[in-house]
């Protein structure tokens, strides 16, 4: 009888000890991910703290850091596959600089629209942490619509300028 106790304790104390090793927490009791944010292949996560005069102004303050982080990573991911691109096709100069700017601007304003708030948590001394996640997925599918817009432009442009080119050309037969 006391061999099946001891043989069902072990299991329990392995079970136990894991749980503990698997903390949650950090030392100073805040959640781990203030420290440490999860990592997913599918999910880019970002942590903010904001601490001013009350906790609602902290929250929305810590919201902002973490969305800016996010923001810092979608510009940062898409300045790095336009370089990419542009130097790929071996176009250069000033103009090509300009509008890569201009696009990974245009992107990252289109692909916050995904940004959710996992968690929060308040500090004890009234700081606020906040937790939020950003599917890569969005950011993918914000990059395809600016492509197609910018093609859509483009074509536009290129028929203004046949236009513009007709006009001149009648306006000589004109004379």
């Amino acid at each position: 009888m006391k061999r099946t106790y001891r043989l069902a304790i072990i299991p329990i104390a392995l079970v136990l000890l894991t749980v503990l090793g698997c903390a949650t927490t950090n030392s100073d009791g805040s959640p781990k991910w203030t420290t440490d944010p999860p990592t997913h292949w599918r999910t880019y996560y970002s942590v903010g703290y904001g601490k001013l005069s009350n906790v609602q102004n902290s929250r929305m303050r810590a919201e902002s850091m973490a969305m800016d982080g996010i923001a810092r990573w979608a510009g940062t991911t898409v300045q790095g596959a336009l370089t990419n691109y542009f130097q790929d096709s071996g176009t250069s100069g000033e103009q090509s600089l300009e509008m890569m700017e201009s696009i990974s601007r245009q992107i990252v304003n289109i692909s916050l629209r995904g940004v959710q708030v996992e968690e929060h948590w308040t500090a004890p001394d009234g700081g606020v942490w906040v937790l939020v996640s950003f599917p890569v997925k969005n950011l993918k599918d914000a990059y395809k619509e600016q492509s197609a817009a910018l093609e859509r432009n483009a074509e536009i442009q290129k028929a203004e300028l046949l236009i513009e080119y007709l006009e001149m050309e009648l306006a000589k037969e004109g004379k």
